[in-house]
């Protein structure tokens, strides 16, 4: 999917030049079909093929760059990559430049060489560093988001796209359209959905009311994809299937590909196993190329499961037996990017330290040179070491009360999920309780313990144990408000402290809570598992004074979700009163995980 959203940047942002003559015009054509029709490239290129030896030699390299920009929108990256090339026997191409660099990195990003892709990048956004042309900076942040989208660092991803947005403002259509589009996958990427899809409203408005048709079916699949996340799947099928007419009516058949394997998964999940095959069957049937990894593991665990489902054991194993191959590959690949990406911000601050040495040895020589013409040495050393002595205890006040604000953070914060540990989150949560009960109005605790969580780190080790925990918090929280108090008690336990809701409201935020812990993917871990939590759910009644009567019954509702199955939210009633928490192990049977 990324893979094919950085190519259509590249596709579409590319200024057409003016001309007079014939050939111009016919290059312009060519240039305008790329993103409006490219299914008529192929004929314009061969109709303008046959006039070869009457084209100018600014009018040949055109050519070409627009040959290598159709291989490389149809995966063929390689082939792109050699006509570039080609470009090197004209010699003096300098206004074609900058277009060049650009597809270059397309087809490096394609044939999943990423270290040689930023080495590209990083000179292209050095020759531009110094322009006055704001337009140009625009495309170079917005290109160095798209980057961050294809190597996962979606930190950089919403700073780069923020940038480039604010560029933009009034001056390029297509850029303002795709920033707003690279800015709302930040936020997807980041489990921000109503971010996300407030973004890709936006985004589809926008570039559809500017003529850029294709761009609207790019931010629709973004909303199909939220509505997979939030469960709402039979919206998701319908959005995908207008993609799908949208990306068919462009031939754009790398994420045509993308979507195949999006709606076999919604298919399945719809219980429609028919079109969940054929739509499978299509991902299946294309080769083992790079940009089809990703798209061919989806269709390989959709087709497994439905033969699963249908008693084809045989084909059933065959095809997991795929999906694990293709999901290596894809973990390989990830590696890949992270490690090019380390490498990249390494070398950079490795070329910012030596430059920040050179200008501390320039200063020094200057500063010699100066002491030594100086009549006034003595006192001159004696002002400076004075200066540098204020400056220094100055400096070391400073760190001193930094870190004392560190450590006392550290004190309340859980080192490993980085939210508030037990002694800390009950503290701000009974002075919120105090505060509540003064205005007289409700005030809710969730607790949550997650499954099996023991036979986690029996199988897998204790690493594998943190990396779920870690993730736990990482969908939860995005779910509750600023003013609510995340703890971990302890163990596998959290608690929610929910001020000002009520018991209903606590349930709902429990329900959610259990349905995105139930769909994190363990696969990113290096292990494949299943997660899931049991609830408890208690709110104040008149005649609590603290919060222990509150916690108490909690635990209870929580013991009555793993007594009754687990994954399940439980809220308090009278009849749990009898129930004794301590008898959990007894009770309920550890069993094994599911892979």
């Amino acid at each position: 999917m990324k893979t094919g959203i950085f190519l259509l940047l590249f596709f579409i942002f590319s200024p057409v030049l003016a001309s007079e003559n014939k050939y111009d015009l016919a290059l312009a054509e060519i240039e305008k079909s790329l993103s409006s029709s490219p299914q008529q490239v192929d004929s314009l290129l061969a109709d303008l093929s046959s006039s070869w030896e009457d084209l100018s030699q600014e009018q040949q390299v055109q050519f070409v760059i627009y040959q290598a920009i159709k291989e490389s929108y149809n995966g063929e990256y390689h082939s792109s990559q050699r006509l570039l090339e080609r470009l090197e026997e004209y010699g003096n191409v300098a206004q074609f430049s900058e277009r060049i660099y650009h597809y270059q990195v397309v087809n490096l990003i394609g044939l999943r060489e990423y270290e040689e892709a930023f080495k590209l990048l990083d000179a292209y956004l050095k020759k531009v560093i110094d322009v006055d042309d704001i337009n140009i900076k625009a495309k170079a942040y917005m290109r160095m988001a798209n980057l961050a989208l294809n190597l996962q660092a979606y930190d950089e991803l919403g700073d780069f796209a923020s940038k480039s947005l604010a560029l933009s403002q009034g001056r390029d259509e297509k850029i303002h359209c795709f920033s707003l589009i690279l800015l709302s996958y930040a936020a997807l990427k980041q489990s921000k959905y109503n971010e996300a899809k407030e973004g890709f409203n936006q985004s589809k408005l926008f570039c559809e009311s500017n003529t850029l048709p294709l761009f609207g079916f790019v931010s629709e699949k973004g909303l199909a994809l939220i509505s997979i996340q939030q469960g709402e799947v039979e919206r998701a099928k319908n959005l995908l299937e207008q993609v799908l007419a949208g990306y068919n009516k462009y031939n754009y058949k790398i994420e045509i590909v993308s979507v195949y394997a999006l709606l076999a998964k919604a298919s399945l999940m719809l219980e429609q196993a028919s079109e969940a095959e054929r739509y499978a069957e299509k991902v299946m049937a294309l080769n083992d190329d790079p940009s089809h990894i990703e798209h061919k593991a989806i269709a390989a665990k959709v087709l497994s499961q439905l033969y699963l489902e249908s008693e084809q054991l045989k084909l059933a194993y065959d095809y997991l037996e795929s999906h694990q191959h293709y999901s290596k590959l894809m973990l390989d690949d990830t590696k890949a990017k992270a490690n090019a990406y380390q490498m990249a911000k390494f070398k950079h601050r490795e070329q910012a330290r030596e430059i920040a040495l050179l200008n501390q040895e320039r200063r020094l020589m200057e500063t010699q040179k100066e002491l030594d013409q100086s009549d006034q040495v003595n006192s001159f050393m004696i002002v400076t070491i004075l200066v540098g002595s204020i400056f220094f205890l100055s400096l070391f006040l400073f760190s001193s009360h930094r870190q004392k604000i560190r450590y006392r953070k550290l004190a309340l914060i859980d080192r490993l999920t980085g939210v508030y540990n037990r002694g800390a989150g009950q503290d701000f949560a009974e002075n919120e309780f105090v505060q509540v009960c003064l205005r007289n109005a409700n005030f809710s605790i969730v607790l949550f313990d997650l499954d099996f969580f023991k036979t986690i780190n029996d199988s897998f080790g204790h690493a594998t144990g943190d990396w779920a925990l870690k993730h736990v918090v990482a969908v939860v929280k995005p779910l509750i408000r600023d003013g609510d108090i995340f703890t971990r008690m302890g163990g596998e336990e959290f608690a929610l402290f929910l001020p000002y809701s009520n018991e209903q409201a606590a349930v709902d935020i429990a329900d959610r809570c259990r349905k995105v812990i139930e769909e994190i993917d363990s696969k990113y871990s290096g292990h494949q598992f299943n997660l899931s939590a049991s609830f408890g759910v208690s709110s104040n009644l008149v005649d609590d004074l603290s919060l222990d009567p509150i916690l108490k019954r909690a635990d209870l509702a929580l013991y009555a979700s793993k007594h009754a199955g687990r994954n399940r939210v439980t809220v308090y009633s009278d009849d749990l009163k009898g129930m004794d928490c301590h008898k959990e192990s007894q009770s309920v049977r550890q069993t094994p995980l599911l892979s």
